[in-house]
């Protein structure tokens, strides 16, 4: 029987105690996780291996968490993107609004939903992956 390797998520904020809590919270439960402080950092760790998921503050300094994701989607077009902010709103505009297609997590979430909603969105992909494959 063959193992899975376990999920390879990106962990992207400028807050280092919020990469170090995701880092740590992901780890434990069995997750191979890469940390960047911006979005230029977050690109050159696209370059180097692909990802599963991505976790992306929306509001980076520089090249914005939008910005990452979209290249991501055209680079990594199976990596799932999942927004960090600490906003219901953004730039005026609902959260919704502002990330499109793209899910998204509270920075305020317990460290129980975010292993949750992590497992969820990886779960999808998946799913949506085997279907396409025993078609």
């Amino acid at each position: 029987m063959f193992e899975h390797e376990p999920a390879r998520i990106l962990v992207v904020d400028d807050e280092a105690v919020i990469r170090f809590t995701l880092d740590t919270i992901l780890r434990r439960v069995g997750y191979t996780v890469t940390t960047a402080a911006d979005g230029e950092q977050a690109l050159a760790c696209l370059v180097q291996r692909p990802f599963d998921l991505l976790l992306l503050d929306l509001d980076l300094p520089g090249i914005s968490g939008l910005n990452v994701a979209q290249h991501a989607q055209e680079h990594h077009p199976s990596a799932v993107v999942v927004f960090l902010t600490g906003h219901s709103d953004f730039n005026r505009l609902s959260i919704g609004e502002q990330v499109g297609h793209f899910d998204y997590i509270l920075k305020t979430a317990s460290p129980h939903e975010v292993v949750d909603r992590v497992a969820s969105a990886l779960h999808t992909v998946q799913y949506a992956g085997d279907m396409l494959v025993n078609r």
